[in-house]
């Protein structure tokens, strides 16, 4: 049984999990909201104020939009959980980077993973970091283990090319496969992360995954305007090389974060080891991994679209172009 008796809005047009979900949900004691469309979600939400939603990512919306985005529209305060098909680990991490709280994938296996896990989206914002550590650290000992689970998800995470998120259209290619770029909106800008990893180091797909989600938490207090770690690199950069210390993987990342500003031609860059211009030598400071790490920021002067061609200490290459529309 859930710890008290929370509401939740079931939103997916599946009708068959539907059902099946309402079962278990209503056994561990929840009120149950049905929706099978976005318009019919949103009107139960608005007058309902559930505790939890749950969504399936696969819901048809108007336009390019995620659910997600479409939903965060009317309603913005309950956590959402995504729920999502096999295979389609790409589409989860987006929603976990867009602000969802964490994931179901269909068909489900083991309901009693499914109520810790959506218990523990019902705590208290105050006792969810400790759940958290512990998710992380679970988390990362499964995969050092099952390095094939690792290097799959990365396949769907990882992949170069174009990218769309609200004025801002980025351009990311690369051939080899142990490097990464995530990027995520802070209101008008956006912050990119570029990382290298050595390809010989036996738990780099680990290590690659770990800082594909490292962003996660942070983004998601800063959606619900709490930690505004974001919105300095240099202190984010700090807080990926104490997560990354803390692995005690003994493994060199180089990483660099962007921060383009929307209302000038301005760069805030906190870099650790990668190369590829004169500016990002001067804020070099160097691997993460260690535990002597200081970041320190870097402001540089910018034209967009701005094109950076970005190299690490391993043979990995970046080539990165970012426009934004007009006002």
């Amino acid at each position: 049984m859930f710890m008290r008796n929370p509401c939740i809005l079931l939103l997916d047009d599946d009708a068959l999990f539907r059902r099946q979900m309402l079962a278990y949900l209503e056994l561990w004691g929840a009120r149950v909201l049905e929706a099978d469309t976005l318009e019919q979600g949103v009107q139960l939400a608005a007058r309902w104020w559930p505790d939890l939603v749950l969504g399936n990512l696969g819901l048809p919306v108007n336009g390019q939009a995620s659910l997600l985005t479409e939903f965060r529209r009317h309603h913005v305060l309950a956590p959402f959980v995504a729920i999502s098909s096999e295979g389609k680990m790409a589409e989860v991490a987006a929603a976990l980077q867009a602000g969802a709280v964490d994931y179901l994938v269909k068909p489900v296996q083991d309901w009693s993973s499914v109520k810790r896990r959506l218990a523990a989206c019902l705590l208290p914002v105050s006792q969810q970091a400790q759940r958290e550590l512990a998710e992380f650290e679970s988390h990362l000992a499964f995969y050092r283990r099952q390095d094939m689970a690792a290097s799959r998800l990365l396949r769907d995470l990882g992949a170069s090319g174009e990218l769309q998120l609200g004025s801002w259209h980025l351009s990311c290619h690369y051939r080899t496969p142990w490097v990464l770029t995530q990027s995520v909106r802070l209101e008008q800008d956006l912050l990119l992360l570029a990382a290298e990893f050595d390809p010989l180091h036996q738990d780099t797909p680990m290590l690659m995954l770990l800082v594909a989600f490292l962003l996660h938490e942070p983004l998601r207090q800063y959606q619900r305007r709490g930690n505004r770690l974001l919105e300095s690199p240099a202190r984010t950069l700090e807080y990926f090389n104490q997560r990354l210390f803390e692995t005690e993987l003994n493994a060199g990342v180089n990483l660099l974060l962007l921060r383009l500003r929307a209302d000038s031609n301005t760069l805030e860059v906190a870099n650790g080891g990668m190369t590829g211009c004169d500016w990002l030598a001067c804020c070099n400071a160097g691997p993460l991994g260690r535990g002597d790490f200081t970041a320190s920021p870097w402001y540089q002067p910018c034209r967009f679209p701005l094109q950076l061609s970005l190299s690490g200490s391993h043979g990995g290459r970046i080539e990165l172009t970012a426009r934004r529309a007009p006002y």
